[in-house]
């Protein structure tokens, strides 16, 4: 209850801020130190202890990675084949990429536990195996 409190406290707090900031510097400003502020915000708590491979699937990556797509670069997918072609497609080669991350895609060491990248990555690899349906 209390972290709800600080959390609410800190954002009432930037977006004062973020509106003083609008009428000093325009809009643009004010709207970038929101932003900002939302997306920082999220960082000083710690993470959620999340178990459930399909919710950190959606939180951590569905944004790039859509049903097993890949919007950002279209042949790294997380369909089987690909997986296969890369290599990824047994549990530790994964766990690795979703820990350390590789070229684009960010590492998740920082923001999940042992225990959540490794419920992650068994998520990923049995809908892979499911052909993500």
């Amino acid at each position: 209850m209390e972290l709800n409190a600080e959390l609410g406290y800190v954002l009432v707090k930037l977006l004062r801020s973020s509106i003083a900031i609008c009428q000093k510097a325009g809009l643009l400003v004010g709207l970038m130190v929101v932003w900002l502020g939302v997306n920082i915000s999220s960082a000083w708590a710690a993470p959620p202890e999340i178990t459930d491979g399909a919710v950190l699937f959606e939180n951590y990556c569905a944004g790039c990675h859509p049903q097993g797509g890949n919007i950002v670069r279209r042949r790294k997918t997380l369909k089987l084949k690909s997986l296969e072609r890369d290599g990824y497609d047994t549990l530790e080669p994964l766990t690795q990429l979703v820990s350390k991350g590789q070229n684009n895609m960010p590492g998740y060491e920082e923001k999940l536990n042992d225990i959540q990248i490794e419920t992650l990555s068994q998520f990923v690899l049995e809908q892979a195996n499911q052909g993500w349906k």
